[in-house]
């Protein structure tokens, strides 16, 4: 199962610098570059309609933009990293 600090260094590592990048493009490069199991493609709960780790990545870049590290627009699901 992937983590948080995982994800955090794939956006760090392959998320192009100084641009802006979907959300929907960044989880389709943490999908290429994480090693994900079964574990992660499940969805948290019946109700949900996202796979764990694409709720991880979202989780990460908001708490990435609250400490400054990345910036979001105000529109959401747009993020500078």
């Amino acid at each position: 199962m992937i983590a948080a600090h995982e994800v955090w260094g794939i956006i760090r590592g392959h998320v192009p610098k100084r641009q802006w990048v979907s959300s929907a493009d960044i989880c389709a490069i943490v999908e290429m570059h994480g090693h994900l199991d079964e574990e992660d493609r499940q969805r948290l709960s019946p109700h949900s309609i996202m796979p764990r780790w694409k709720t991880l990545v979202r989780s990460v870049l908001s708490k990435e933009s609250k400490n400054g590290k990345i910036r979001s627009r105000k529109r959401p699901g747009h993020f500078d990293g």
